[in-house]
């Protein structure tokens, strides 16, 4: 039996007025206390889904859509890590290391590079991105950075440590007998 039931129970005992075993009002009280427990539960769900440390579903989509797209390729761990950076953004948000925690809110692996007398600054992004993706990451990237910087955003593949990691010999990569195309796109 459910909590709420036997909370109602005992609340409506002491009036003496129900008699509670095997009545109608009993099977009456269990059902409410059944649709009473399903509200709850969803109420509890609604509250999680309001903050970013508790959101696992809609609450992280619904946020997710108001600066972009939904990442839900990405771990919950991940896009509340990116949500929480994205919504610290603010008007003192302009320095480097300010910068680039704006940059990794996007899920970016990036490498900055600064030219101060220029006044540009460049964004290497790592990885592979659709043009859809790199589109949006341009724009993002655009709206944060400081009016006066001259801001190159370069999409460079896989870092040599990605490289590495894949442990691909020259022999393996050799083996394939693959096009120069084919190597770049290689997993």
């Amino acid at each position: 039996m459910s909590d709420t039931y036997v909370s109602m129970k005992n609340a409506l005992t002491p009036l003496s007025l129900y008699d509670f075993e095997g009545t109608n009002i009993s099977n009456e009280l269990k059902v409410y206390a059944m649709v009473l427990d399903e509200l709850n539960d969803e109420l509890c769900t609604m509250l999680d889904e309001c903050f970013i440390d508790t959101a696992s579903s809609y609450g992280l989509s619904q946020r997710e859509l108001i600066i972009g797209d939904v990442r839900d390729d990405l771990s919950v761990e991940k896009r509340r890590e990116m949500l929480k950076l994205r919504e610290s953004i603010c008007k003192s948000s302009f320095t480097v290391e300010k910068i680039k925690e704006s940059l990794k809110s996007f899920g970016l692996q990036f490498e900055l590079k600064e030219y101060p007398s220029l006044y540009i600054v460049n964004v290497n992004a790592f990885g592979s991105y659709s043009q859809k993706e790199q589109a949006w990451i341009q724009n993002e990237v655009e709206k944060i950075m400081p009016a006066h910087l001259i801001t190159q955003v370069v999409f460079c593949g896989p870092t040599w440590d990605q490289s590495d990691s894949k442990n691909n010999t020259f022999s393996y990569i050799e083996s394939l007998d693959l096009s120069w195309d084919e190597i770049d796109n290689l997993e």
